[in-house]
């Protein structure tokens, strides 16, 4: 995984919300990229956190009205979860897929930039590195 920039953050507090973000790669795990990257659109959308905001910035626009998102919610410090068109999507940082034993590419925890994880019906389907600005 190739990172251009290296910034030191801790990566299990990306979701402080006095920070800003800008995505530095989307990495997706699976082959149904389009999938990912629309259920993370449409569940980040309901969300008013500047992750969200960066993200949604970041990836291609859909149109939102064609999925349904229900049971959305914020875990504050961690992420956010809730489900697309019927399908589990949990979107958040490292501690909070921890907390859920979910597998994903460890390799990850070696990096300096705060990463973003997604997972899709319990499947890790792919990763945001974010650089971290403070205020």
């Amino acid at each position: 995984m190739a990172i251009k920039n290296h910034y030191s953050a801790d990566t299990d507090t990306a979701y402080k919300s006095n920070r800003l973000f800008d995505i530095i790669s989307f990495e997706c795990a699976v082959p149904e990229k389009e999938t990912v990257i629309a259920y993370t659109a449409a569940l980040q959308s309901h969300s008013t956190h500047p992750i969200a905001s960066s993200v949604l910035k970041f990836l291609p626009a859909i149109r939102l009205p064609d999925y349904k998102v229900e049971k959305f919610e914020e875990i504050p410090g961690y992420g956010i979860k809730g489900f697309v068109n019927g399908h589990e999507v949990i979107i958040g940082n490292l501690a909070l897929m921890k907390s859920y034993d979910f597998y994903y590419d460890e390799s990850l925890d070696e990096l300096r930039e705060p990463v973003i994880l997604i997972m899709i019906d319990d499947r890790y389907s792919g990763c945001f590195i974010m650089m971290e600005y403070p205020q």
